[in-house]
């Protein structure tokens, strides 16, 4: 009788909220019916984390499933926790940029919301460092940022450009945080963004009349115009 070799196929998630319960119930949640998966074993990516966890699944195709249902949910101490996904086989990427993700609706300065089609995006997914990262191996935790520009014909010009930067994975990438003095961490990558209305320059907001020159020169220096 021939035997079936089995690959072990991991998967990167994260959950909206931890509790010292989380990692029982994704493992009930992912061996079930209700997932689409299969048989699994569940780790957490930092033990004081309880918040990233790595699901292997004994069958590739276990895997495959999870990953084609459109969204994920675990009760846990009687409240609802969205269960978020991010594979950790990437097919190997022309640069080591972070995995991008969703799509944010952006806001001029004075508030107005711009069309639909004059997205910026702004999320990255959690997922585990590549060769080319700081410290391959290492996980990092996705952010999401919201960023303000001006609704004039440069402010729609520059939001364009932030566009095609953020889907060649220009927009952010993984080191140390200056701010935050931490590492291993989504960071911006020398193209500034405006993330509040006000305050001015020294609080990545307006008024800056010269801000919407310089990005379109950082953005220019990394092939975008």
């Amino acid at each position: 009788m021939a035997s079936t070799l089995r690959s072990p196929s991991p998967l990167l998630v994260r959950v909206s909220e931890s509790s010292p319960r989380t990692r029982l119930k994704l493992g009930i949640y992912f061996q079930s019916q209700n997932s689409g998966g299969g048989e699994c074993t569940v780790q957490p990516l930092d033990p004081r984390d309880q918040v990233t966890f790595q699901v292997t699944f004994m069958e590739r195709e276990a895997k495959e499933r999870v990953l084609k249902k459109e969204k994920h949910q675990i009760i846990i101490d009687n409240k609802l926790v969205t269960v978020f996904l991010e594979p950790t086989e990437n097919p190997t990427e022309k640069n080591a940029r972070p995995r991008t993700s969703s799509l944010a609706q952006s806001q001029d300065a004075s508030g107005e919301r711009h069309p639909n089609k004059e997205h910026i995006p702004n999320a990255v997914d959690s997922c585990v460092q590549k060769e080319k990262h700081p410290n391959p191996g290492k996980a990092y935790s996705g952010v999401q940022r919201t960023a303000y520009l001006p609704n004039n014909e440069e402010g729609i010009e520059v939001l364009r450009l932030l566009r095609r930067a953020f889907n060649q994975k220009l927009i952010f990438t993984v080191g140390e945080s200056r701010v935050l003095g931490i590492s291993d961490v989504i960071t911006w990558n020398d193209i500034h963004h405006k993330t509040s209305r006000f305050g001015g320059p020294q609080k990545f907001g307006y008024p800056d009349p010269g801000y919407l020159k310089r990005v379109k020169q950082e953005l220019k220096d990394k092939g975008i115009e």
